[in-house]
């Protein structure tokens, strides 16, 4: 499996990477086969965090002995274990110190290699002292690489993501990018630019149109005839995947399943690889025409 350097880390991840979320709705013997088939296969990212279920305990449980032959990623400012109120995230360094020793137990590692603050403002992060937090972890070498995941709200932390690229803190961005939600295209851009890694999630994810205020990705679709562009008898799906990996400063792409089939395909598509140039030129033109359009 191709692989790309991530930013300036010095780490080299494959183009695929593989999110551990779809494991809380697995059982056992499934988690079991789906990790171990993610690592024969030669992925070597796993994605997961706190508050993804059983995702932490299955992958110590699991692969813990094959530690050496992937990088883990995992999240903190998480309400886990869940003290009882209504947040699903506590922004304090307190918070960031307990969810990654707990991280660490659960699945029977002495590092995290990614640690990234899950969502959160750029207030969050800064008022709550997470930052500070998240530094000290990682001078202690609990973590080896801090960053941000862009979650939730209206516009994916748009904002917020480009306020963060100017601290110069984060090594890397795990950002949504979909053919339909190309609110990120250029962030992307500025941030690999900046020397930062780019993990891409939400590639086929196409309900991430409502970006556009347009909850029916497959209307949009059809107004951009994108149809006209795909293979013949080509996958939707398929195709907006290619598109996404068709970005030149993508490092890696997480896609979550709980099917040993799916990863099979998964894998296939990265094996056909990005779309050609004047095909991705022309979708931007069709979505640009209807108002989905990058920043």
């Amino acid at each position: 499996m191709n692989k790309r350097v991530f930013g300036q880390t010095g780490l080299e991840v494959t183009e695929l990477s593989y999110g551990a979320m779809e494991l809380r709705k697995v059982e056992k013997p499934q988690a079991d086969k789906l990790l171990n088939a993610v690592l024969d296969s030669g992925i070597n990212l796993i994605d997961t965090a706190p508050d993804y279920g059983t995702s932490e305990d299955l992958i110590g449980k699991f692969i813990s002995e094959r530690r050496n032959e992937y990088f883990l990623a995992s999240k903190c400012g998480c309400n886990v274990p869940h003290d009882g109120g209504d947040n699903k995230h506590i922004w304090t360094g307190e918070q960031v110190i307990h969810n990654v020793d707990h991280s660490l137990k659960r699945m029977k590692t002495d590092h995290i290699d990614l640690l990234q603050a899950h969502s959160g403002t750029a207030e969050d992060l800064k008022s709550g002292g997470i930052v500070d937090a998240m530094e000290k972890v990682q001078s202690e070498g609990k973590v080896i690489h801090i960053g941000y995941t862009a979650t939730g709200g209206g516009e994916f932390g748009f904002p917020d993501v480009e306020t963060m690229i100017g601290w110069d803190v984060f090594e890397f961005y795990q950002l949504p990018y979909n053919i339909v939600a190309r609110l990120h295209e250029n962030t992307i851009t500025k941030a690999a630019a900046a020397g930062a890694g780019i993990i891409l999630r939400g590639t086929v994810k196409p309900t991430y149109s409502r970006v556009y205020h347009d909850a029916d990705w497959e209307a949009l679709w059809d107004r951009a005839k994108l149809d006209d562009l795909a293979d013949e008898g080509g996958d939707r799906y398929r195709f907006m995947l290619r598109y996404a990996i068709s970005h030149p400063d993508y490092s890696t792409a997480i896609i979550g399943t709980g099917s040993l089939d799916h990863l099979t395909d998964n894998i296939r598509t990265f094996e056909e690889g990005p779309l050609q140039p004047d095909v991705v030129s022309e979708v931007k033109k069709r979505l640009d025409r209807i108002g989905a359009t990058a920043r």
